[in-house]
């Protein structure tokens, strides 16, 4: 799903509804850690145990435990749109990891695996990348897996009602790779249920698949008196200020975060402002992000709606990261709307900000409100009025960050670690035990 928020991991996934990527580029193989100007290259245990040692000639050498912790740990094809989520997302674990990265397609990571050595590959897929089609895409990363081992995270899972091609590229992917790993539980319940839809042999990595849950990664911080400054500067409205156009006096904001399309929840908070409006309210949705392509039409509608119900309408457009950040934190009320949504990074992102949205209820929206307990506030159809009457009226109940927001990035890569050491086995079982007689 081409990304149209940087920072966040703006995939909400399950939507069917994104628009393929490029899917071709040169390959370029850089180093394990890729993100970032002014990254640590090491990839070193900061502790000091794995950091690089000089010997006496005066050549550095890394300890000989951080090397094979790096050599097991897979090469990382990363697809090479910079703004794409899912790819923004693989450079993180790879650069949190340390791991080895190459900019590319599927084909580029069998001739990079080939002139390395690598043993084997990790990919972070959807079926909107790697080929201009489901089955495309689907077929570029079996033939990588026929070829090297491959594991793979998987990414907007299919609904119920998806159509036939994407449900048989997700049912061909994980029947020809090594095995999978999902980012949540309802995911993992999403893929059974391809599985179960989509004739064929049984899913040979199905036991030692695996959910690992998307991090929370920390915003850039922001210091009052830079904001400031740049408020009174005469150029403070160029995007990357990160300043927000201050609203008229007496308007409140609400606001949903990433892509515009059908079911992300647009419509239903329109119709709820437009409730607050008519009891006297000055209100305008932003929506923090812009249009999946061919959705166009969507925004006519909603700014229709907005019009009719007298309610301010605003849609920022790609945001890059101060601005994107002083936006979320601007707005009065942050709100999550998905109605069929499986993972979401833009929800982490709200809490990362220091925000506490209201989130629709569903499946996957229980699951993370328990494991982050105290990061959303969970609302309904009939309840969503009543909870940004709430919010308005006491801006504390959507400031309050959840206590705990693990997992973080740095869990997220230990969880990726241990995975692999048991999936890529180096070593043979030990024989069987024979008894001497004494």
């Amino acid at each position: 799903m081409t990304r149209d928020l940087p920072r966040d991991l703006t995939r909400d996934a399950g939507t069917g509804d994104a628009p393929p990527g490029p899917t071709s580029g040169d390959a370029r193989a850089v180093g394990p850690s890729t993100v970032g100007t002014g990254a640590d290259h090491s990839g070193a245990d900061h502790s000091g145990a794995g950091r690089p040692r000089a010997d006496r000639s005066g050549a550095d050498r890394t300890h000989p435990a951080e090397t094979r912790r790096r050599a097991a740990l897979p090469l990382h094809l990363v697809h090479d749109d910079a703004r794409h989520g899912v790819a923004l997302y693989a450079r993180q674990v790879a650069e949190a990891l340390g791991a080895p990265v190459l900019v590319g397609t599927p084909a580029d990571a069998v001739a990079e695996a080939r002139r390395t050595g690598a043993g084997s590959v990790h990919v972070h897929w959807t079926d909107r990348l790697f080929g201009d089609s489901s089955a495309k895409s689907a077929a570029a990363v079996v033939a990588l897996a026929a070829q090297v081992p491959t594991t793979l995270t998987l990414h907007d899972v299919p609904q119920p009602w998806a159509g036939e091609d994407r449900a048989a590229a997700y049912a061909e992917v994980v029947r020809g790779v090594r095995t999978w790993a999902v980012n949540s539980h309802h995911e993992a319940d999403l893929l059974a249920g391809v599985l179960d839809r989509v004739p064929g042999p049984p899913a040979p990595g199905a036991l030692r698949s695996t959910v690992v849950h998307l991090p929370v990664v920390p915003l850039d911080p922001v210091d009052p008196a830079d904001a400031a400054e740049a408020a009174d500067a005469a150029d403070a409205t160029e995007p990357g200020d990160g300043v927000v156009p201050q609203a008229p006096a007496g308007r409140v904001r609400l606001a949903l975060l990433g892509f515009v399309y059908p079911d992300k929840g647009h419509r239903e908070l329109v119709r709820a402002a437009s409730a607050l409006a008519e009891e006297g309210h000055d209100v305008e949705v932003v929506a923090l992000g812009a249009p999946v392509a061919g959705h166009d039409d969507l925004l006519d509608e909603l700014a229709a709606r907005a019009r009719t119900g007298g309610v301010g309408w605003r849609v920022t457009g790609y945001l890059g990261d101060a601005d994107l950040a002083a936006w979320m934190r601007a707005v009065d009320v942050p709100v999550t709307g998905h109605r069929h949504v499986s993972a979401s990074g833009s929800m982490n992102s709200w809490l990362a900000a220091g925000r506490r949205p209201l989130a629709l209820d569903g499946p996957y929206v229980r699951e993370v409100d328990a494991l982050r307990p105290g990061g959303f506030r969970l609302y309904d159809d009939d309840s969503l009025v009543d909870e940004l009457r709430a919010a308005l009226a006491d801006p504390s109940r959507t400031h309050a960050a959840a206590d705990d927001l693990r997992p973080l990035l740095s869990d997220t890569a230990r969880a990726y670690a241990a995975w692999w050491a048991g999936v890529h086995r180096a070593l043979p079982h030990p024989p069987q035990p024979v008894l001497e007689p004494w």
